[in-house]
């Protein structure tokens, strides 16, 4: 019987060993239930990532700059990041725009992220790119800006749209002075 006992116990602790071999770590399941979340919608809100758990902004990040990560999923990293208004999100998004490594629609896509988590405060972070060579990124300022609502971004959109050359920068513009005349707005 006690020879029974102990080819059970060795059995089930083998078992047990080889069962959580294969386990993987919860931050790891984290990251993997927030790209596949990123993967399933285009903009996922706050409310559909809060199914994996608590720090999902932390994995955002980490998302949005890895480099060895694909970039669709970095640029959906970087919209999803705009739903996590707080000092980490603003400094990571303000401090990767003048990146030119990153691709210009990544960093125009950063750019309104940035916008809607500092509003304000990202007036001045975004306001050189409205005046940048490359038009992705003028158009992203432009857009950007618009999303701030604030003054003296919609006042410097006016004066952008005027000297603009390039329709789709225009059109962006546009799209941004909209956006303030709607964020102004009572």
């Amino acid at each position: 019987m006690t020879r029974l006992l102990a080819c059970l116990l060795t059995v089930l602790v083998v078992v047990g060993l080889a069962g959580g071999a294969s386990a993987r770590p919860a931050s790891q399941m984290k990251v993997e239930d927030v790209i596949r979340i990123l993967r399933s919608k285009a903009r996922p809100t706050p409310a559909d990532l809060a199914v994996a758990g608590a720090d999902v902004d932390r994995v955002l990040v980490d998302l949005l700059v890895a480099r060895k990560v694909e970039d669709d999923l970095r640029f959906r990293a970087a919209k999803a990041l705009s739903g996590y208004p707080g000092e980490r999100s603003r400094a990571v998004l303000a401090s990767m725009i003048p990146n030119r490594e990153e691709p210009s629609s990544l960093r125009a896509a950063m750019m309104i992220s940035l916008a809607l988590v500092a509003r304000e405060a990202a007036v001045d972070d975004l306001l050189p790119w409205l005046t940048n060579p490359d038009p992705i990124l003028r158009s992203g300022a432009g857009r950007a800006l618009g999303e701030t609502g604030e003054v003296r971004a919609c006042s410097f959109l006016a004066d952008a749209l005027e000297h603009e050359q390039v329709l789709e920068v225009r059109k962006a513009i546009e799209d941004g002075t909209k956006a303030c005349a709607k964020r102004r707005k009572p």
